[in-house]
């Protein structure tokens, strides 16, 4: 064999290699594809089913149309379409693929309009040489006359966005979406810059998942003809921490600022508005058996709306209880210029050697609650004068007064003073400083307003001796008298308080 035969033998081979690497790597696409999708399928707190419809494999290049359908409405669904890449590139990965959804003809022919042809979403994946998957999503900005309406006008800043899990099952996800606008006539809307954050470790069993979600938004507007809203530096937060069997689940939401104001009314104002939130002690097995039932339901669904049985809801449950769980208030809390209210809450649950679940004055005695409420006494008196107008119209007109506004005014505020004398004067309510406070207290079955049992605080504000209303210098409104209806503030169907922060 001559040198030139011998060295085209590894040269064939080389060529040989460098053609049948797209095909190999084609192979790898489709069959990494079809598990990724199977695997999403088949999580219980994913709500979609995703099919196949087809895939046309090639050399250097695939293509596939897959379908997402609601797993709880099958008959809503979405085709995507996929052109797929085998061609590596060394400093991305071994495959490239872009995703478009096809929508309907009527949603398609609306996007048209918006996008001017082009499409709305775009999701470009890579599959990293070290196994890991990296995804950008994008959608363009627009500023179009609105379709149904043309005299107004939409507008998108449009949205860019990415994704990645890593070979550890980390998950990293970050989109922006600089502003959403709607101008009109005698109406404008909006929001802006808004921001979500995604970071999870989704090693394992969803029970057994840890990380965090957050939201962001700068901005929240809406103007009508009479009323306005804005609100801004907007916030929240969801996030799952695992301590051995259990799990503790935590939400938070905050406004940092907002205004609210209708025609002929004073405007109204708030700031640092929060409610932070957390279920403790969340049984992993309870977790893991209650989304095991729901898969199960689903796939044995025949109608679109199954449900869990009454029984199954019952036996998980008792096995939620049985870990014990504790559901804590951390704050919930609201300021305003006539002053601001908090409060404070843990309930608890003693499952410990909890054989059976059903309703048992030995059930109730497991359980333990414990809170407060402050509020500003300002704040509080304005809230009770504001309730007490539709009161002081009704008797204006009924002692035949004229319903000005000075004399609703007048009469309404006299009938507020009076709620809240009642609410003290019962010790319901206590001053604290400049506020007025509650403490609650649910212990052995036995619930305490204040350290007082319940029953005789509201035995004696339901039952208050007649009294005229409060004189007024005004004749009309002094003509209005009447006993002051009583206003609970906690009853006996009101939710536990919290305990004191520390």
């Amino acid at each position: 064999m001559s040198r030139l035969a011998l060295a085209a033998v590894p040269l064939g081979l080389v060529v040989a290699a460098a053609c049948a690497l797209p095909w190999y790597l084609g192979l790898r696409t489709e069959q990494a594809l079809r598990a990724e999708m199977g695997k999403l399928t088949s999580r219980a707190q994913f709500p979609l089913n995703v099919t196949f419809m087809r895939y046309d494999r090639g050399w250097l290049s695939s293509s596939a149309l897959t379908r997402l359908t609601l797993k709880a409405q099958p008959s809503v669904f979405l085709d995507v379409r996929h052109e797929i890449s085998h061609l590596p590139q060394p400093r991305t990965g071994w495959a490239h693929v872009r995703s478009v959804p096809q929508w309907s003809s009527d949603m398609q022919a609306l996007l048209d309009h918006y996008f001017s042809g082009r499409p709305a979403l775009t999701v470009d994946s890579v599959f990293a040489f070290d196994g890991g998957r990296k995804i950008a999503f994008s959608s363009p900005a627009f500023d179009r006359p609105l379709q149904a309406a043309p005299g107004a006008k939409l507008s998108w800043g449009g949205m860019q966005g990415t994704l990645s899990v890593g070979t550890d099952e980390q998950l990293v996800a970050s989109a922006l979406a600089p502003y959403l606008r709607l101008q009109g006539e005698d109406t404008q809307a909006g929001l802006k810059a808004l921001t979500v954050d995604v970071s999870w470790q989704m090693r394992g069993a969803a029970a057994d998942w840890q990380g965090e979600t957050k939201v962001a938004l700068g901005e929240l507007h809406f103007s009508g003809p009479r009323d306005q809203v804005a609100m801004h530096d907007l916030s929240g937060a969801a996030y799952q921490r695992s301590n051995g069997e259990s799990l503790l689940l935590g939400y938070a939401l905050r406004v940092a600022g907002g205004t609210s104001t209708k025609a002929g009314e004073p405007q109204n104002s708030f700031s640092n508005a929060v409610l932070d939130l957390e279920f403790d002690q969340i049984s992993k097995k309870a977790l893991s058996k209650y989304l095991d039932a729901m898969r199960a339901s689903e796939q044995a669904a025949s109608t679109p709306h199954s449900a869990l049985t009454t029984q199954t809801l019952v036996d998980l449950g008792a096995e939620l209880l049985r870990g014990s769980p504790v559901i804590r208030l951390k704050k919930l809390g609201l300021e305003t210029p006539s002053g601001a209210v908090s409060a404070q809450a843990t309930v608890t649950f003693d499952g410990s050697n909890l054989a059976e679940m059903g309703l048992s004055p030995e059930l109730l005695s497991r359980l333990r609650a414990k809170g407060n409420l402050e509020v500003a006494a300002n704040l509080l008196r304005a809230q009770l004068q504001r309730a007490m107008r539709p009161q002081a119209e009704i008797v204006l007109g009924q002692q035949g007064a004229q319903n000005t506004e000075d004399n609703i005014r007048a009469l309404s505020e006299k009938l507020g003073d009076a709620q809240l004398k009642n609410l003290t004067d019962s010790g319901i309510l206590k001053s604290s400083g400049t506020n007025l406070r509650v403490e609650a207290e649910l212990d052995a079955g036995q619930f305490l307003v204040n350290g007082q049992p319940a029953v005789r605080l509201f035995g004696a504000i339901l039952t208050p001796p007649a009294q005229q209303a409060p004189r007024s210098a005004h004749p009309q409104v002094q003509a209005a008298g009447i006993p002051p209806r009583p206003l609970l503030l906690v009853g006996r169907g009101a939710p536990p308080m919290a305990e004191d922060a520390h």
